[in-house]
């Protein structure tokens, strides 16, 4: 990824947390001025104290899973982003290629056909999709995926390093890289690969700098 588009990121995960601590502050600063004012007055009715109980029962929790994430926090937005990701990833082979390929490389959602990987390498080595970077890295991920759902760790090496070579900072493929290096074994490269996610904790929010820190430390217990 070119220097001026991680600078970007940074840039916008940084507003991205602004904008959410000064809208919780505002809501709870405008919540609390709302019933001091109706205390003040002598009428509190019943739906301020249900306001600022809504405002709170949002407000906690949101600083809750940004400053201090539970495993659960974790867990659910590292899903979102395997899911997020499973989507741009059909969206871009179906833009690209059309729906016909979609069908020659899943039977149904999220399940690849047994001749899907032989399809994805026929792909790869076609000139106009090395051409396309967002389809080339699709293309790559998904072969690491259909690998990797039918349990040749091994093979789905290869293409994750090429996809990475892409975009080396994209989160979910490096997660994948390092996941499966401990699936084969390879404990230092895993580490590796976990520390250069840990190298740029700005771009990452704070559940998943916890996320990859656990994976780290999961490995040096082992």
């Amino acid at each position: 990824m070119p220097f001026a588009m991680i600078e970007d990121e940074k840039k916008r995960r940084l507003k991205k947390l602004v904008i959410i601590v000064l809208a919780i502050f505002a809501a709870l600063v405008g919540a609390s001025y709302l019933v001091y004012s109706l205390l003040q007055s002598g009428h509190m009715p019943p739906m301020a104290l249900l306001l600022l109980a809504a405002v709170i029962s949002i407000a906690i929790p949101m600083i809750r899973s940004n400053f201090f994430p539970s495993d659960r926090d974790c867990a659910t937005e590292y899903a979102f982003h395997e899911q997020r990701l499973e989507k741009e990833i059909l969206q871009h082979i179906s833009n690209s290629l059309g729906p016909d390929t979609l069908n020659h490389l899943f039977s149904h959602p999220d399940q690849y056909r047994a001749s899907a990987g032989d399809h994805l390498e026929q792909l790869l080595r076609q000139e106009k999709v090395r051409q396309n970077p967002d389809l080339h890295f699709a293309l790559l991920l998904s072969l690491a995926r259909f690998h990797e759902k039918n349990s040749t760790y091994p093979s789905s090496i290869a293409p994750l390093i090429a996809a990475l070579e892409i975009r080396p900072q994209h989160f979910v493929a490096r997660m994948h890289l390092a996941g499966n290096y401990e699936w084969v074994g390879d404990a230092e490269e895993a580490r590796r690969h976990y520390r250069i996610l840990l190298e740029c904790p700005e771009m990452l929010s704070g559940a998943m700098k916890k996320f990859v820190a656990s994976s780290l430390n999961a490995i040096a217990v082992k």
